[in-house]
């Protein structure tokens, strides 16, 4: 199958913003992820320096006429080291799938078992990987973005105040972004994964001054982060409030107030939530945030071993 798309891949973060950085800013929000992973890759790995083990790859797709119509990107250091999928026509995103396995296959790269971005686009992306696999696909996370304009401040607001964390709040942080992963698994309804996702670099969040935490008379009780602003727009997240200390507000006001502080300077502000965890969703709703869109995440199953018909070990189809 042939298309009249063009993919390029690229390892240079710097370049990819040369070559798209035009259309990551004509709508950064919608590009908030691709925007601050690839001006955090920039920062992180300047020319010369190591580069990590994990595949970090882009690529730019443009259209028949040579304009750039989409970036994908495969960054995400712990497995599956899913795919960024934007959203593409499914001639294009069958193509950026060719490319990506051919990327794959020479690198030596962890196997392509996951994507995630817009429905079509990622369905497409996944149906052109299971043409060279022998496998199924399930949905993993399901994502919606949000974004606010204006800021309805909880009132009344809890007890406590909002501060920034220091070094001297790096265990804590470091131990919250490890467990953030399984608890909104369970909130959500789902069942943690045996290696549940850690946020890594608790450190440089810091040090960065992205991790604010509330504090009700010198007990840290909520952690918000944040991440530095792309193209004008400061994307919030993690989230997260231990289970002793939630129902009483502190995510809606440490929320509303580092977004109220993002909009103060003139930046545009969103987050993502899991469609499946109604509480997270509503909070946000309830101080000003809007759905902009939703997105899906499918991954790729491997196809179960056939029973063996004599003591030999069991086979795979194919």
């Amino acid at each position: 199958m042939t298309s009249a798309h063009s993919v390029e891949l690229f390892d240079d973060p710097a370049a990819v913003l040369a070559v798209a950085g035009d259309l990551l800013a004509a709508e950064p929000v919608v590009w908030s992820v691709v925007a601050s992973v690839t001006h955090h890759a920039v920062r992180s790995f300047p020319p010369g320096a190591p580069r990590p083990e994990h595949p970090m790859w882009w690529a730019v797709v443009r259209d028949p006429a040579g304009a750039v119509v989409g970036v994908s990107m495969r960054t995400m250091p712990h497995r599956p080291h899913t795919v960024w999928v934007p959203a593409l026509p499914d001639d294009a995103a069958r193509l950026l799938a060719r490319t990506a396995l051919d990327r794959t296959t020479r690198a030596g790269d962890a196997p392509l078992t996951s994507a995630n971005g817009p429905v079509p686009a990622v369905r497409a992306f996944i149906d052109e990987v299971l043409r060279t696999t022998d496998g199924t696909t399930r949905e993993g996370i399901p994502d919606r973005l949000w974004e606010a304009t204006r800021i309805t401040p909880p009132d009344p607001a809890p007890s406590g105040r909002a501060r920034r964390a220091t070094p001297d709040d790096l265990d804590l942080v470091t131990a919250w972004f490890e467990v953030f992963h399984a608890e909104a698994d369970a909130q959500a309804g789902r069942t943690p994964d045996a290696e549940p996702l850690r946020i890594e670099g608790a450190r440089r969040w810091i040090d960065e001054g992205g991790v604010w935490l509330w504090d009700v008379d010198g007990e840290v009780v909520h952690l918000t982060g944040m991440r530095p602003p792309s193209f004008g727009v400061v994307r919030i997240g993690p989230v997260y409030t231990p289970a002793e200390h939630r129902g009483h507000g502190y995510a809606r006001a440490l929320v509303a107030e580092v977004a109220q502080q993002a909009l103060d300077v003139g930046h545009r502000v969103c987050l993502y939530t899991d469609q499946d965890n109604p509480v997270s969703n509503r909070v946000y709703e309830s101080i000003g945030f809007e759905p902009l869109l939703d997105q899906v995440n499918l991954v790729v199953e491997p196809a179960a071993p056939l029973a063996s018909s004599g003591p030999g070990p069991a086979t795979r189809r194919g």
